[in-house]
């Protein structure tokens, strides 16, 4: 993998220092815990604030948070968009991060070379038998920034309802208090939780009606 592309957060990634971790490394006395360094530390070589049209979600249960995480949903709904933090990285460093949130040693994401605007594809993840592992397995495109790549982690199925904590919201309320945008914070947060409900009673269990590419060979 060569090149650059954006990669878009929208959960606790939202702010700088937490996401820095997955680059730089952390051990497990820091306020985030414990992350492997990426094979190349150098911090993003640009940034972006932006709008995407997928909506914020909480659900499943999270080990390092204990309590549900956040993802987006794989199909656009521009009545529900979510704040976005973009990071300028190397192919390199965007696979490393793609593992390290999959909980596991290293992933395949080739996916980044083929996939078209609003397409999704299916990571293959050796879970090893435990839940825990693979609950960012989607690859979404989303579109360009500044002439490159943008792509986003998030699930490819609704997952079990569940309340996020108390600590992972103010981490994510962090985030977005450093954006540049007059955001009413406690409201945007308080309307995922409220849709959260609503998309894993209604869509858990059932494949998504987003535009998919053929996944690759998935462990399971």
């Amino acid at each position: 993998m060569t090149g650059q592309l954006w990669y878009v957060s929208y959960g606790s990634n939202l702010l700088r220092e937490r996401f820095f971790t997955y680059l730089t490394g952390s051990d497990e006395s820091s306020e985030f815990g414990a992350h492997p360094p990426a094979p190349s530390t150098a911090l993003p070589a640009g940034e972006r604030w932006l709008w995407i049209d997928y909506p914020l979600y909480f659900a499943g249960v999270s080990r390092r948070w204990t309590g549900a995480s956040a993802f987006v949903s794989t199909t656009a709904d521009t009545a529900n968009r979510s704040v976005a933090h973009g990071y300028l990285l190397d192919r390199v460093q965007f696979a490393h991060l793609a593992a390290v949130e999959n909980v596991v040693a290293s992933i395949d994401a080739g996916a980044t070379e083929t996939l078209a605007i609003g397409q999704w594809s299916q990571l293959a993840v050796d879970r090893e038998g435990e839940s825990f592992r693979g609950k960012y397995d989607a690859l979404l495109r989303l579109p360009d920034i500044d002439g490159r790549p943008a792509f986003t982690l998030t699930s490819s199925i609704v997952r079990e309802p569940g309340e996020p904590s108390s600590r992972y919201l103010s981490t994510i309320r962090r985030g977005l208090l450093s954006a540049p945008d007059d955001l009413d914070v406690d409201a945007y947060l308080q309307a995922a939780i409220e849709r959260s409900a609503e998309l894993t009673s209604t869509h858990r269990g059932s494949s998504s009606t987003a535009t998919r590419c053929s996944p690759t060979t998935e462990k399971q």
